[in-house]
C-alpha cells in the first residue's frame, strides 16, 4: 500500500506541483508590466494619488461627456484595449471608481468580435462604431464637480494613451 501512495504521488501530484509552482518568463513579464503601468496609474513615486477633492455642488445636475481617441494611426500595432481595460476591465473599473466618471471604450475596433462588429455598424445604438476608436468618458454631478471629475479622467486616460516600450501590449 505504501509503495502504491508513493508511485501515485510521484506519478500524479509531483508533475501537477510542479505546473503549478511554475510560471514562464512570458507569464511573469506580462505580470511585472501589469503591475508597473497599474501602480504607474494609480500611485505617483511610490505614494498613493491624493483622492479628488471636490467643490461643494453648486447649481443643477449636469451630464458631462469627452471623447479622448486612441492614436491607433500611430501604433497601430499597440493594444490600447487592452491597455485601457485591463485584466478582467480591472483597471477601468479602478479609474472609474476613483474619478466617478463612466469610462467606455467606443468605436472602431472596440469590439472582440469583429464580424459582430461589422453587423452592427450603422444599426441604431451602434453609431459609436462608424467613428475611429476613442474613449468616451461620462459623468453626471453638478457642474462644478462633474468638471473636476472629467478632467481628472481625462489626464488619466491620456496616461494610458502613451505605448510602453516594453512591447508587452502588443497585438498578437
Amino acid at each position: 500500500m505504501f509503495i502504491f501512495l508513493i508511485t501515485y504521488f510521484t506519478a500524479f501530484c509531483l508533475p501537477c506541483l510542479s505546473l503549478f509552482f511554475h510560471h514562464d518568463l512570458t507569464t511573469r513579464s506580462h505580470f511585472s508590466e501589469i503591475v508597473k503601468v497599474r501602480s504607474n496609474l494609480f500611485q505617483i513615486n511610490g505614494i498613493a494619488k491624493q483622492p479628488l477633492e471636490l467643490p461643494e455642488p453648486q447649481g443643477p445636475v449636469v451630464t458631462l461627456s469627452e471623447k479622448v481617441y486612441v492614436p491607433i494611426k500611430e501604433h497601430p500595432d499597440f493594444n490600447f484595449v487592452g491597455r485601457i481595460l485591463g485584466p478582467r476591465g480591472m483597471t477601468a473599473k479602478q479609474l472609474e471608481q476613483e474619478t466617478g466618471c463612466k469610462i467606455m471604450v467606443r468605436g472602431r475596433g472596440s469590439m472582440r468580435d469583429k464580424k459582430k462588429e461589422e453587423q452592427n455598424r450603422g444599426k441604431p445604438n451602434w453609431e459609436h462604431l462608424s467613428d475611429e476608436l476613442h474613449v468616451l468618458i461620462t459623468v453626471e454631478d453638478s457642474e462644478n464637480r462633474a468638471a473636476a471629475k472629467l478632467q481628472r479622467a481625462v489626464d488619466e486616460i491620456k496616461k494610458l494613451l502613451v505605448p510602453s516600450v516594453s512591447g508587452l501590449w502588443m497585438k498578437s
